[in-house]
């Protein structure tokens, strides 16, 4: 049988500060809300190239040069573990037969 946590009881509250009284409603002006049509996008396939036309600004050439150095590094350093695990494998696969002889 589970053990049971000894907490005090709670103390019971009276039936009406038990509900809360509702909070008198404000009402607003009754003009109607207008509200954009809904944007409806057209399923259209994808071709190889971008939708935009123009020269792209030079905020946009910078954040996209700095995204392109993000990634490079990024590879790079995924590089550089999968190519420390690989001389371990190797290293460990040597030493083992070289211990197991």
């Amino acid at each position: 049988m589970a053990k049971r946590h000894r907490t005090r009881t709670r103390a019971r509250r009276t039936g009406e500060s038990a509900h809360r009284a509702a909070v008198p409603r404000i009402d607003r002006e009754a003009a109607p809300v207008t509200r954009p049509a809904a944007h409806r996008s057209v399923v259209r396939s994808r071709t190889g190239y971008s939708r935009a036309l123009g020269d792209p600004s030079a905020s946009l050439e910078r954040a996209a040069t700095l995204e392109r150095n993000f990634i490079v590094k990024d590879f790079r350093r995924l590089g550089l573990v999968v190519g420390v695990a690989l001389a371990l494998l190797i290293v460990a696969g040597v030493l083992e037969s070289a211990l197991l002889r």
